[in-house]
């Protein structure tokens, strides 16, 4: 058991530290949109990229709040919640979300279909996942109702 708090509070600080580079990173999309027309050796896509990367910013930045609330939850051990449900939900829109502003970025580098691909797979993932804890609610709640 003392192996799983351990995980638990490695994962959650990660979670936070994501959450600080992210926060570090939003100003910095512009140069790094920069580098990648400077050193790509294509066309300009500066514009594009820029709006596609601050567009992908937010679901990520979303799922980044959920899921420290998720952990949250799980430490204080509220596991089969449906709030955890609606946690997965969320990461799994927030996932399709990226997946869609990639594909927009994919009529002008096809190299982001990868991202696309990734993605819409992990959201499919976490679709199957969310779904499993849903029933687990369930079932959670007819047992708590069994005297």
């Amino acid at each position: 058991m003392e192996h799983y708090k351990k995980s638990l509070i490695v994962t959650l600080i990660i979670d936070r530290i994501a959450m600080a580079a992210w926060l570090i990173c939003i100003p910095l999309v512009p140069f790094i949109a920069r580098w990648y027309d400077v050193y790509s050796n294509k066309e300009s896509i500066f514009p594009q990229f820029v709006s596609c990367v601050y567009t992908a910013m937010i679901p990520a930045g979303v799922i980044l709040f959920f899921l420290n609330r998720l952990l949250t939850n799980i430490r204080k051990e509220k596991v089969f919640e449906t709030e955890n449900v609606f946690c997965l939900r969320v990461f799994s829109y927030c996932c399709f979300a990226i997946a869609a502003v990639s594909a927009v970025m994919a009529i002008w580098r096809l190299l982001a279909l990868i991202v696309v691909l990734a993605f819409a797979f992990i959201g499919l993932l976490l679709r199957v996942l969310k779904n499993v804890f849903e029933q687990a609610v369930v079932l959670r709640e007819e047992n708590d109702l069994t005297v």
